[in-house]
């Protein structure tokens, strides 16, 4: 593979035009001393005058807006596609990208054509392109009336060109170069002509083009931010339209074109980027992978604008999963491969969090989720499994005998020693109401504690010199061991869809042996009681709130984040709370439940 081309993300696209720009179009030929552009050696008829013929076609990214400028070009008699200069112009009269010609009258069958203009996007809301795009197309008017002019027309044409150059009948090079250009998708469908193909049709092609359209449509691959750590500027360049530097939108299709022309393989410099795009919109929609067209077509029913969405996200999802793992050479990531890892040397670039900024991986390695393939670095993969550092006990509760496992840590110069188990005294599925739980009133169930009630360590239903995990203890719990994902263990894992529902996406080990098992394994729910004394207000909650913001932010984690919120809000009252494990989530509106879970810590 090819690894001198042009950066496409974080840096401007540099290339070399091989053709001259004439008119707002690319010509399509040698220079004049070129004797060699014949083609034809095999399976062409021959050249044919074309006569009084119509054409039609549209002329799509998304569709070019009405007033677009559309050009066909004759080419030589002696069938070697170079220009004549005798040229047909028209412009788009259609909302899908339609255009016409009359009265042509060609001494070659031959003919270039280029559509040059703004165009609406595909997302269903007619919003204008900030940019305008040229799109190329050559095709053969021997026996068609029509052809069109997109993505898949533009890619393959420059590439034709050469392998008609080099020998190729043009149905051979037309047919080669997009075998080729779906290779380089990743898309395994019947090859069909370029020139055939409609965004708003639905055979495979179509669809191709689609997604192909929608893609080439993000803005990060051919725009990216480039500024510093500048919050306000970076909002200001996704935002204000006037930030939007379109040259660099022409310079991206035509960089792939040329690239692709030399050896109908585009190089790494150019499909890591393009592969890191297909990873995020596979990371970012993988519960497409349950739309199906039952689902989509209730969909409709209920909400064209919502079944509109959800078609596009599919799309959008199925087109960056066919061109991710073809890049990777990896398998799909399914149920069956639920945690296994597969090492990559393909170069891709991602975010370094150290360097803040976007740099180029030359391999590491894809983890199966469940859901899709995340990479991850060998530290990554190796922390999975990495035990976190903590001394593993028993105890035993001298009310019934029962023995529980322990887990012992040091946080922040506090010894900390868990039940690693959920209690079961008196219950034996462990569920208890709060109150049971408190040891207190059933009546303080829907009314505020008495002040005093609850104790700074309240024991609760717990063994002597133990008392119920407060919501300091759980918070310094989590933080400890650097995630909720990191208290659970495999018997979270379950059927993709269920999963997925509650966000419990990941691959979980036992590292703290701390026994997390789901209330409900359908839905993953997990809760378990627990309390804010009076007494964690002032420094100590100033302090917590602190490391849990240095966290929330440093992370992205939003069970830190709400949990920050929840601990800055705290007042002198004591306040009955659920924690809720399940999403990475600590919700601040979580309902009174009837039962949960109780852990206990140790005085």
């Amino acid at each position: 593979m090819k690894r001198d081309a042009y950066k496409v993300f974080g840096e401007c696209l540099v290339f070399t035009v091989a053709f001259a720009i004439l008119l707002g179009f690319v010509v399509a030929c040698s220079d004049s001393d070129d004797k060699d552009l014949v083609g034809g050696a095999s399976g062409d008829a021959g050249v044919i005058a074309i006569t009084n013929k119509q054409i039609a076609g549209v002329a799509q990214k998304g569709p070019l807006v009405e007033g677009s400028s559309v050009v066909l070009r004759e080419t030589s008699a002696e069938g070697n596609l170079k220009p004549t200069g005798k040229e047909y112009y028209t412009t788009i009269t259609g909302d899908k990208g339609e255009f016409a010609i009359d009265s042509i009258d060609l001494e070659c069958q031959y003919v270039l054509l280029s559509a040059e203009g703004y165009y609406t996007h595909e997302y269903g809301d007619n919003r204008l392109s900030e940019c305008q795009m040229r799109l190329d197309a050559v095709t053969d008017l021997a026996n068609r009336n029509t052809s069109n002019i997109n993505l898949l027309t533009h890619f393959e044409y420059k590439r034709v060109l050469k392998l008609f150059k080099s020998g190729k009948s043009f149905a051979e090079a037309k047919r080669q170069a997009m075998e080729e250009v779906f290779a380089m998708f990743g898309v395994n469908i019947e090859v069909p002509l370029a020139e055939d193909l409609n965004i708003f049709n639905t055979t495979e092609g179509d669809r191709t083009l689609y997604n192909l359209s929608i893609f080439v449509d993000t803005r990060e691959l051919w725009d990216p931010w480039e500024g510093e750590l500048d919050s306000d500027e970076e909002w200001e360049h996704w935002t204000n339209p006037d930030r939007v530097n379109c040259p660099n939108l022409q310079k991206f299709i035509d960089g792939i074109a040329d690239d692709f022309a030399d050896d109908g393989v585009l190089s790494d410099s150019i499909m890591q980027h393009l592969a890191y795009q297909a990873y995020n919109q596979v990371r970012g929609h993988n519960n497409a992978e349950f739309f199906d067209e039952e689902m989509m077509r209730a969909e409709k029913e209920m909400d064209s604008n919502t079944y509109d969405r959800v078609a596009k996200i599919k799309k959008q999802y199925d087109f960056g999963k066919f061109l991710f793992l073809n890049y990777m050479g990896v398998e799909q990531c399914s149920e069956d491969l639920w945690g296994e890892v597969r090492k990559f040397e393909r170069p891709i670039v991602q975010y370094d969090r150290n360097l803040e900024q976007m740099a180029t991986v030359d391999s590491g390695y894809l983890l199966c989720d469940g859901y899709s393939w995340a990479i991850k670095t060998k530290e990554q993969i190796d922390s999975l499994t990495m035990r976190i550092d903590h001394e593993s006990g028993t105890m035993t509760d001298p009310r019934d005998g029962k023995k529980y496992k322990t887990v012992s840590f040091v946080f922040n110069g506090k010894n900390y020693e868990w039940m690693a188990e959920d209690l079961k005294y008196e219950a034996s599925s462990g569920l208890y109401s709060w109150t049971t739980a408190m040891q207190i009133d059933d009546k303080y169930m829907n009314q505020h504690v008495n002040e005093g009630l609850i104790d700074t360590l309240h024991q609760g239903i717990c063994p002597d010199g133990w008392h119920v995990a407060n919501a300091r203890d759980w918070s310094d719990l989590v933080v400890y061991v650097g995630g909720l994902e990191n208290l659970f263990d495999e018997t979270w894992k379950t059927d993709r869809e269920s999963a997925f529902a509650k966000s419990s996406v990941g691959v979980f080990h036992n590292r703290f042996d701390f026994n997390l098992e789901p209330m409900d394994k359908e839905y993953l729910r997990l809760y378990y009681h627990t309390y804010v004394h009076e007494s964690f207000s002032g420094k100590n909650t100033e302090e917590l709130w602190m490391a849990l913001y240095q966290y929330c932010n440093e992370n992205n984690e939003m069970w830190a984040c709400d949990l920050a919120a929840r601990y800055r809000s705290f007042n002198t009252d004591v306040n009955q709370i659920l924690i809720y494990i399940g999403s990475a989530a600590w919700p601040l509106d979580e309902p009174t439940l009837e039962e949960a879970r109780v852990r206990c810590v140790k005085n």
